[in-house]
C-alpha cells in the first residue's frame, strides 16, 4: 500500500478505531489488558514527562494524563490527532511521521517513551533504528521504554499464530517476536525483557545498558560537544 494511502487509512479509521479495538480476536485480543501492562510497567509518578508514539486517539496517553504526568503525544495521523484532542485538551500533540524528520518538540529527554500497537507498521531493522534513535537521544538519566504491540514469545509461535488466523493476518504488517527482537536489539547493549500478555499481545521493557557506565559516557559526550546540552 503506497505511504499517502495508509496515512488516508488511519485517518478513516479514528472514526471508528475506538470500537475496533474491543474484537476479542486476533490481532487486538488483549488490548486493554496490554494499556494496563505498559503503565503498570512504567512505575510512573506524578509530574513525570512521557512520550506516547503513535498515540492514537489517546487510550494509552490517557491513562498517563491520570496519573498526572507531563505528557507528549506523536502521530501521523491527522484523524486520529483530532479524536486525541478531543479525549486530551491540555495535552501537547504533534503530528510526525516516525521514520521523517523529527519537530522540535521531540528533540528533549523524557523519563519514559511509551508505546502502544504502533511498531508492528515496521519492519524489524526500523524497529531497532527507532528504538537505538530514542535511546540515544531522547531518554532522560533513568528513564526507558515500553512498547506494547501485536506480539509473540518466538519466532516459531509467530509462524503458528499466522497460519492460524491466515485469514486476519495482514501481511504488511511486521509483528513482533519476542526472541527476534532481543537478538537485534542485545548488540545494542539494551536489555530486553518480554511478557506475553494475551494470545496476540505482549509488552517490552527496554533499558540501557548499567545506568552508571550509560550517564558517564553521556556525560562525556557532553563535554566534548556542548552543543548537545
Amino acid at each position: 500500500m503506497k505511504e499517502p494511502d495508509r496515512a488516508s487509512l488511519f485517518d478513516n479509521w479514528a472514526e471508528w478505531y475506538d470500537r475496533s479495538v474491543h474484537d476479542p480476536a486476533f490481532p487486538l485480543s488483549g488490548y486493554e489488558r496490554v494499556l494496563d501492562e505498559i503503565v503498570t510497567a512504567a512505575c510512573v509518578k506524578k509530574g513525570m514527562s512521557v512520550l506516547d508514539l503513535g498515540v492514537g486517539t489517546g487510550n494509552l496517553a490517557s491513562r498517563f494524563a491520570e496519573l498526572g504526568c507531563d505528557l507528549l503525544g506523536v502521530d501521523f495521523s491527522a484523524g486520529m490527532l483530532a479524536k486525541a484532542r478531543e479525549r486530551l485538551p491540555d495535552a501537547r500533540l504533534v503530528q510526525a511521521d516516525l521514520r521523517g524528520e523529527w519537530p522540535a518538540e521531540l528533540e528533549r529527554r523524557f523519563d519514559r517513551i511509551v508505546s502502544g500497537y504502533v511498531f508492528h507498521e515496521f519492519p524489524v531493522t526500523t524497529k531497532a533504528h527507532l528504538i537505538h534513535r530514542l535511546v540515544q537521544g531522547h531518554l532522560a538519566d533513568g528513564g526507558y521504554i515500553i512498547i506494547g504491540d501485536v506480539s509473540f514469545e518466538t519466532h516459531a509461535a509467530r509462524e503458528s499464530a499466522h497460519e492460524r488466523w491466515l485469514d486476519r493476518w495482514d501481511e504488511e504488517e511486521e509483528y513482533w517476536a519476542a526472541d527476534e527482537a532481543t537478538e537485534i536489539l542485545q548488540p545494542l547493549g539494551l536489555k530486553v525483557t518480554y511478557q506475553q500478555v494475551s494470545i496476540c499481545g505482549g509488552v517490552f521493557v527496554i533499558k540501557p545498558p548499567e545506568l552508571n557506565g550509560w550517564n558517564n559516557r553521556r556525560q562525556s559526550a557532553k563535554m566534548r560537544n556542548p552543543s548537545k546540552r
